[in-house]
């Protein structure tokens, strides 16, 4: 959302992550709830077609988008118990990450931090992105 989103502090390293995700430098995934989430970010305001537009980028560019099956949603939970602080949202992207063996994700969001099953990294932290990205 904030390479698309309104002028952020964060949208140039979120441009230059999807330019690696796009040229194939950087093997990425995302998911149903990421493209879910844009599209609330979005949803009755007067940018809903910007919101659309950027749904529909996220579904080209991460294709096939991960599902959110009953498997996914039965591990969260046991998530909920470890972590009751953590939003339903963030679950369900750990439970996504643990149900595809995936061990990092790129966020700025520092809750994630906290959350042993996965590690961060931020959008702007080049050093924790560049052993991820083929030269």
């Amino acid at each position: 959302m904030y390479a698309g989103g309104a002028s952020h502090p964060l949208r140039a390293p979120c441009l230059e992550i999807l330019d690696l995700v796009a040229t194939g430098r950087l093997d990425a995934v995302t998911s149903a709830e990421v493209v879910q989430e844009i599209f609330h970010r979005f949803a009755r305001s007067p940018r809903a077609a910007e919101g659309a537009e950027l749904a529909q980028a996220t579904i080209d560019l991460f294709s096939p988008v991960l599902p959110i099956t009953h498997g996914i949603v039965a591990r969260m939970p046991e998530l909920a118990r470890r972590y009751p602080t953590h939003s339903a949202r963030d679950l369900i992207h750990v439970a996504t990450c643990l149900a595809h063996g995936i061990e990092a994700v790129v966020s700025p969001d520092t809750d994630f931090d906290r959350i042993r099953e996965v590690r961060r990294i931020a959008p702007e932290d080049h050093a924790g992105l560049s052993s991820h990205v083929r030269r």
